[in-house]
């Protein structure tokens, strides 16, 4: 590839990135580590971690993409002429070796954070290389697929860990009553934190499933009723999943996160249902406001009751990201195609 590319190719270069959906991958790493903030550490603010485990989770998902791309080229060429590589854009050595260096830089962004941060960087790598395998073959790889978006909670929570969360946690189960930073992490708080990792990043999986199921068996021209019928549970399932229990000492702000979620699904399954390119597109920039139901409540949480609340910038800023995620990814829509 020689001079600079033409307006077209990187238009294709957008859509292969799958560059409308990054502000996602942004809101979801962010609301891993303010959740790993509050059952985890004792922040004020954002550090260099909270950059660091984003870079990281935007590189594993270009790396991702590229990848996909690169591994789909010849179905690409029956199904997709237009994408990139059957186009004959770009040479597909680009695009495999763009995806290593991503991956690399990706787990060097992770590991300069801390050891369980590259942990989850690494488990994120081999859930995409599992998906790229699998996606074309069965249905079931969508559960990789929305592992990989469950694994960048995991990520943002890793790079909130204290230096020695381990060393502690460890002398708490213990009984041990020797700290360093004075972090107090007891069971209970373990087990809180899993349950509410558990309980958002199911919420999201389903979702995710729910969506690629809508896509499979939409386009065809006589879908399945029964298959219809169940991408749309697994799509109103994050009302559900992270309802008022999900912080059951704050239902009200719980509640009031569900309303834009709602809002929007009812617009994708109404106003946007066809076509399916567009519905998919829709149902793709909600999943930030699947993070804004439980950001309600967390930002509350975290809030210090000396101070009003917008006297505190990280607390907005957990509650104003997904949704600038949401508005940047429906933009970003207008310049290449989220799927």
């Amino acid at each position: 590839m020689s001079g600079q590319p033409t307006p077209s190719r990187a238009r294709a270069l957008l859509a292969s990135l799958r560059i409308p959906n990054a502000p996602s991958v942004l809101s979801n790493a962010w609301f891993g580590y303010m959740l790993g903030c509050f059952y985890l550490g004792d922040r004020t603010g954002a550090s260099t971690e909270l950059p660091l485990v984003i870079i990281a989770g935007l590189c594993l998902y270009f790396a991702g993409n590229l990848a996909n791309d690169w591994f789909d080229r010849k179905w690409d060429a029956t199904h997709r002429p237009e994408r990139a590589l059957p186009a004959g854009l770009f040479q597909p050595i680009y695009y495999l070796l763009t995806a290593a260096i991503l991956a690399a830089s990706g787990l060097a962004a992770a590991a300069s954070v801390n050891l369980p941060t590259l942990g989850s960087g690494v488990a994120i790598l081999v859930l995409i290389g599992i998906y790229t395998w699998l996606h074309k073959r069965t249905r079931w790889a969508v559960l990789p697929m929305g592992l990989c978006r469950a694994g960048l909670y995991l990520m943002g929570a890793c790079a909130a860990m204290p230096d020695v969360w381990l060393e502690e946690a460890v002398n708490s189960l213990r009984g041990s009553s020797t700290a360093t930073s004075g972090m107090v992490f007891t069971p209970v708080d373990a087990l809180r934190l899993l349950w509410f990792f558990t309980t958002h990043a199911l919420g999201v999986l389903i979702y995710i499933a729910g969506l690629s199921l809508a896509a499979r068996y939409e386009s065809t021209e006589h879908p399945p009723h029964g298959m219809v019928l169940l991408s749309r549970a697994m799509l109103l399932l994050p009302l559900a999943a992270m309802s008022c229990w999900w912080m059951s000492w704050y239902p009200l702000p719980t509640l009031v996160g569900l309303v834009p979620f709602a809002i929007w699904l009812s617009l994708s399954l109404t106003r946007f249902r066809s076509p399916v390119p567009k519905f998919v597109s829709a149902l793709l920039a909600g999943i930030p406001l699947i993070d804004f139901i439980s950001c309600v409540p967390l930002a509350i949480s975290l809030a210090a009751p000396d101070l009003r609340f917008v006297e505190q910038p990280l607390l907005v800023a957990t509650v104003t990201i997904p949704l600038v995620a949401f508005a940047l990814g429906r933009l970003l829509q207008r310049v290449a195609p989220a799927t």
